[in-house]
């Protein structure tokens, strides 16, 4: 995981997010980014890429990912990466795309902050930005 010092396809400054491994060390060397513990920062995120990990705070059911890749049509994967940390938010009970977005909804609220690690699904013809 890194600490973004600027922003970055889409992500904020001063969020903590995990890429592919190639994509953190290239923004370290870059100095765009320092290594992180973590966790994840919470909340709604706004990328471009195809794939990535959000987080839901403690008390959250649901969080949104806001992407141009998108269509109500689109195939997602999403998995929590983290359901051991959390007690109650157990699996992801439903991911609703729409054109340009798409909500993960939980089991149940969040008794602490969790993960879910997401992929869009391309199909041969179509184009991935990353």
């Amino acid at each position: 995981m890194i600490l973004l010092g600027r922003a970055y396809r889409g992500y904020a400054a001063g969020t903590i997010v995990q890429l592919q491994t190639s994509m953190e060390a290239a923004l370290i060397a870059q100095g765009i980014a320092t290594a992180s513990a973590g966790p994840v920062t919470p909340g709604a995120v706004t990328t471009d890429l195809s794939t990535g990990r959000l987080g839901i705070a403690a008390a959250g059911t649901s969080v949104v990912l806001t992407n141009p890749n998108i269509t109500t049509e689109s195939k997602i994967i999403a998995y929590l990466s983290n359901a051991a940390a959390d007690g109650t938010a157990l699996y992801i009970t439903r991911i609703t795309p729409a054109a340009g977005s798409v909500t993960f909804t939980l089991n149940a609220a969040a008794t602490a902050a969790v993960a879910i690690d997401w992929a869009i699904i391309m199909f041969a013809g179509e184009l991935a930005t990353n």
